[in-house]
């Protein structure tokens, strides 16, 4: 099943959210991500949010032993279901269009496994326009980017990624990479796409030194 979606503005963005939590995985503004649902509790949040314009709150979970289980970060983003159907297993299959930042202002009283939260988009104004214009050392990211993929041995399509936009090119670097949780989190709150590009370009380099250093022992 496919919906039909909307622009929006700023004012027009709900300010309560159902929250789908989730480990190791963020979503960015003008971006689609395809998730597999099985636990009961987000099943019951995506039917909430069904009755609510199609609108959720995906957030991450803190992937940090002395937190809670069910301990989440503060800024999430808020993604309307674009598309819903069922895997041969048994399994929910979304696909969720991310629409602007959030700021979690305070978590409603539960109601059994759906959890829900208002929100504040006031720090991400300029996430409802269609696409960032900037500049950064692209020629410098995908030098690293190369070393990168090759060592993960998982090669992409360069040609592809050459002809992306730079908003669209780092939006795809920030979700797709295997970053950590923190790593990921820093990257989603950052208000500017030079500084996710800097940070991004960073992570990819650091880590493609480590691997090298590694292999030497």
């Amino acid at each position: 099943m496919r919906f039909n979606t909307l622009n929006v503005q700023n004012k027009d963005l709900p300010k309560v959210l159902t929250l789908l939590p989730l480990h190791g995985v963020i979503l960015m503004p003008r971006s689609e991500l395809k998730l597999s649902i099985s636990d009961f509790g987000n099943f019951l949040s995506i039917t909430d949010a069904l009755h609510s314009d199609n609108y959720m709150g995906l957030v991450q979970f803190r992937d940090d032993p002395n937190a809670p289980s069910d301990d989440v970060f503060r800024y999430g983003c808020a993604g309307r279901i674009w598309d819903i159907g069922e895997s041969g297993d048994g399994q929910l299959v979304l696909v969720v269009r991310g629409v602007c930042r959030f700021e979690i202002v305070r978590e409603l009283p539960p109601e059994g496994a759906k959890r829900a939260v208002e929100v504040s988009y006031d720090k991400y104004p300029t996430d409802i326009v269609h696409e960032a214009d900037f500049s950064f050392d692209r020629q410098r990211l995908m030098r690293a980017l190369k070393n990168y993929y090759q060592k993960l041995q998982f090669p992409p399509n360069w040609e592809e990624l050459s002809e992306m936009s730079n908003e669209r090119l780092i939006t795809l670097l920030m979700m797709a990479c295997p970053f950590d949780s923190r790593e990921r989190q820093a990257l989603l709150e950052m208000d500017r796409y030079v500084e996710q590009s800097q940070l991004v370009t960073s992570l990819i380099e650091l880590d493609s030194f480590t691997r090298d250093s590694l292999s030497y022992h």
